[in-house]
């Protein structure tokens, strides 16, 4: 399977506090955090334990695997394909958002804008 390509994304999201596009990117970022922890499972340990009944060792392995920090994984990921280390700095930095109401106003329904 290309994870990239094969599987279907969908974020829902209400954005009743914060920044639309801000919370976008933090979900992507969230997403990608649990992806790559998720990647880390060692299945076949994993299905050992579920083979053999043992759930606290079933649990140890999901736990090692998602207590594990990747953030340096994915900054490395954004590095080499030439994206901002800090998508939501960048963000910021470029003050979108400002830019985005000046272009559509206040009045816009559909995200704030």
């Amino acid at each position: 399977m290309n994870h990239a390509r094969d599987l279907g994304w969908m974020i829902d999201a209400s954005h009743n506090i914060k920044d639309p596009l801000e919370d976008l990117l933090q979900s992507v970022e969230a997403i990608k955090l649990a992806y790559a922890q998720a990647l880390l499972i060692d299945t076949d340990a994993l299905e050992s334990a579920r083979q053999s009944n043992d759930v606290a060792k079933a649990q140890e392995i999901l736990q090692s695997a998602f207590r594990t920090d990747v953030r340096p994984l994915l900054a490395e990921s954004r590095l080499r394909a030439g994206a901002a280390l800090n998508p939501q700095q960048l963000f910021r930095e470029l003050e979108v958002r400002a830019k985005l109401i000046a272009e559509r106003g206040t009045g816009t329904i559909a995200t704030g804008l």
